[in-house]
């Protein structure tokens, strides 16, 4: 089997950075979200979405036989749940996840740093995802990527 087909940067590597850089950035110099007694409500809220769209997204690649694993070749074009709204379901989850933890902890580095780790997402691991799904599935991913936007 050969080794992530599509050549793009696992998302982990991103997340790692996030989670280093937001964290490390908070600890030398915090910059803290003002306290509202209901913004940990909504922090909490914030991830609880994130990881139903996250499990909603794996149940349904699952359900298709298919995977979001980068080390395995993409065997389906997956077109339904999640996959409706959004090409990137998976990312959009992630997102929401950090974001929501930022609110919960107060941390605005949590919020800044998504604006990196959405450029290094999109440029180092979608881009090439989505040139592999092209050569993968041809017409059938062009028609799907002009009726389906890349976020939302």
């Amino acid at each position: 089997m050969k080794q992530n087909p599509s050549r793009a940067i696992h998302p982990t590597v991103f997340m790692a950075l996030w989670a280093v850089t937001t964290f490390g950035l908070h600890y030398v110099k915090p910059i803290n979200i003002p306290q509202v007694a209901t913004l940990p409500l909504v922090g909490k809220v914030v991830v609880a979405l994130g990881g139903l769209l996250l499990i909603w997204a794996q149940v349904v690649l699952r359900r298709h036989g298919t995977t979001a694993d980068h080390a395995k070749p993409t065997s389906t074009l997956v077109i339904d749940g999640p996959f409706r709204f959004s090409r990137n379901p998976i990312y959009l989850a992630i997102i929401l996840i950090f974001a929501g933890l930022g609110i919960i902890h107060g941390n605005a580095w949590g919020l800044v740093m998504l604006l990196p780790f959405v450029i290094a997402v999109h440029l180092k691991t979608i881009i090439p995802e989505e040139g592999y799904l092209a050569r993968q599935f041809g017409a059938d991913y062009t028609s799907y990527r002009e009726a389906v936007r890349r976020w939302l």
